[in-house]
């Protein structure tokens, strides 16, 4: 905490409406005159004096971090006098400094996130486990946003990516780096574009087929992946992903031809009813978990 200086301890802090020296009770300022009052601590947040002075003069203070009351939960504001001076009140949002990319108008920050006060633009503060910062924004409407760690809420799973202004320039998207990829000499099955090969699996190059390399336990190579398509793959050996034990089986083209599905040997090989039913649906795909 901040100490008072000796020419504060002897002027104090003035009333906004009338100019007299606010009594302090250890709790509250306030001036028995015209009524006005503010706390010392709002909502769990002591406020120095220096920053009091010169939100009394006017001045917007700086961004602090409030708790609420009522919930517990924290939030994003900062304090300025009321038209009326009668009080400090919270202000929830404020001028980034950022111009909106569809209309040219401010783009206002708040602990949610950050919008054009046109209404033609919104950026959440947080996205898919990501906290973005005025910096990186600025940075993503600069077209010089870096790639960065987000979270999957489906999955769980961590990726990256880069945020960009999508087409419409009202809001951002995820631009992901392109995977190298290798022509495999395959045809698609559904529409007979080339099948591509790159470090995840095998993928349409027209986005109609798709089958990843690591299906339970087991790495399927492009010539195995020839096989398959052709109806000729072996039998191979799997592991349960939720028991752990190991069941034989064969890869085959599923009925819609965009991806593989299981064709058990022995349905009695140690599996339940339902890890059965669930490798079923998975379609052969250890990414789609």
């Amino acid at each position: 905490m901040a100490e008072k200086t000796q020419e504060q301890e002897e002027q104090g802090l003035k009333c906004p409406i009338c100019g007299k020296k606010l009594e302090d009770n250890f709790f509250e300022y306030h001036c028995d005159d015209c009524g006005f009052k503010v706390q010392h601590v709002i909502s769990g947040t002591k406020i120095e004096d220096d920053e009091l002075e010169k939100i009394l003069a006017g001045e917007t203070g700086p961004v602090h971090e409030f708790t609420s009351p009522k919930t517990g939960n924290t939030f994003k504001a900062m304090l300025k006098l009321s038209a009326n001076k009668l009080e400090v009140k919270m202000v929830f949002d404020w001028d980034s400094g950022l111009k909106c990319p569809k209309c040219g108008k401010k783009i206002l920050e708040s602990g949610r996130g950050f919008s054009c006060e046109g209404g033609d633009f919104k950026c959440w503060r947080e996205i898919s486990g990501t906290e973005i910062s005025l910096d990186e924004l600025r940075n993503v409407l600069a077209g010089q946003g870096d790639e960065i760690g987000f979270r999957s809420h489906k999955t769980g799973k961590t990726f990256l990516a880069r945020l960009v202004l999508n087409e419409a320039k009202d809001g951002l998207e995820f631009k992901f780096a392109e995977r190298k990829s290798e022509d495999t000499g395959l045809k698609c099955p559904h529409c007979g574009k080339k099948i591509l090969e790159t470090d995840k699996g095998f993928f349409c190059e027209g986005k109609d087929f798709k089958c990843w390399k690591s299906t339970r336990g087991h790495e399927i190579s492009s010539e195995e992946l020839q096989k398959i398509l052709e109806g000729q793959c072996d039998e191979l050996e799997f592991v349960g992903k939720s028991s752990g034990k190991t069941y034989k089986g064969r890869l085959v083209l599923n009925e819609a031809k965009d991806g593989l599905d299981f064709e058990f040997a022995d349905k009695k090989d140690g599996l339940s009813g339902s890890e059965l039913t669930d490798i079923a649906r998975d379609g052969g795909s250890e990414e789609g978990q």
